[in-house]
């Protein structure tokens, strides 16, 4: 009897294992490949699109200070170097109603940083030249009185950004437990500007399986142009916030859309109210990533 049972069960188990994995290769994703970067742009961290849907991205931390345009397909048009500004670490970009350009060197993994920089630049559609010199803001944070903090308060690194009604929003990476994101709004004028928070956000608990930080992490941002969504990405979800009061963006409703795949995605941005374009940085040992992908969001269920 004992041996049958002990059967029983391990038949039971290498069928519940089945039948998960088989859900996990079959579930379909809710991304859709547009195209593959190209190998210049190996660390993709932040992305805006022009009038012509086209996509203006950059490199993280350690890459050329200079951006680049490309089709959805992946091909690069063009390349822009911006004279004045340093790549410490770039990981997000938006902009604004003119479509000026600002770039996030907010990053800040050991939180330690004190020359946290977001570069300005014109709207490139109308630049002749393929180099620009920015106009700088630099950032403190109100509430950060020690470089680094102590552990459990790793919440200055910043690799969301996204403009609303000539303010800059910067989302928080926390990189410590328990997960949340800080919101912060600065003017976008150039100068030295403290950040003030205004609203916090605590992702859901960790579903059967996702046990990684880097699943809740904050990677990217961005806003819908009518003001009326907002987006943040990790690894492999996003959440849709929506029916905020005034910019209090995380404290109306939002929806948790999974997206299937966990890779280092590290930017976002809204093409309409109902579709974003998301990338990741391509990770040469699994040879996988460093891919534009297409996103519909459906809130209604």
């Amino acid at each position: 009897m004992k041996t049958k049972v002990q059967f029983f069960l391990a038949f039971a188990l290498a069928f519940a294992i089945a039948i998960g994995m088989y859900y996990i290769l079959t579930k379909p994703s809710a991304l859709i490949t547009l195209g593959q970067l190209p190998s210049s742009i190996h660390e993709s961290s932040g992305i805006e699109i022009n009038s012509k849907k086209q996509v203006w991205t950059l490199n993280d931390s350690g890459g050329e200070s200079e951006i680049y345009l490309c089709d959805t397909t992946g091909q690069l048009i063009r390349t822009l170097v911006i004279t004045n500004a340093w790549n410490r670490d770039w990981e997000d970009m938006t902009q604004d109603s003119k479509g000026n350009l600002y770039i996030s060197n907010l990053g800040n993994n050991n939180n330690k940083n004190k020359d946290l920089t977001i570069f300005k630049i014109p709207n490139p559609d109308y630049l002749e030249k393929d180099s620009v010199e920015a106009e700088i803001i630099t950032i403190a944070y109100e509430d950060q009185k020690e470089f680094p903090p102590a552990d459990n308060e790793m919440n200055f690194d910043c690799e969301a950004l996204f403009w609303n009604n000539n303010q800059l929003y910067l989302s928080s990476k926390h990189r410590s437990l328990p997960m949340a994101t800080n919101l912060y709004k600065i003017p976008d004028s150039p100068g030295h500007h403290i950040a003030r928070k205004i609203d916090h956000f605590t992702p859901n608990k960790p579903q059967k399986g996702e046990d990684k930080i880097n699943d809740y992490w904050i990677t990217a941002g961005d806003i819908s142009e009518d003001g009326s969504r907002v987006c943040l990405l990790s690894g492999n979800k996003m959440w849709v916030f929506y029916n905020f009061p005034e910019d209090q963006f995380f404290s109306g409703q939002h929806k948790v859309i999974p997206l299937g795949t966990s890779t280092q995605k590290e930017s976002i941005v809204f093409v309409d109210n109902a579709t974003v374009y998301i990338t990741d940085e391509y990770w040469k040992n699994r040879n996988m990533g460093g891919k534009i992908y297409k996103v519909n969001i459906d809130l209604k269920h």
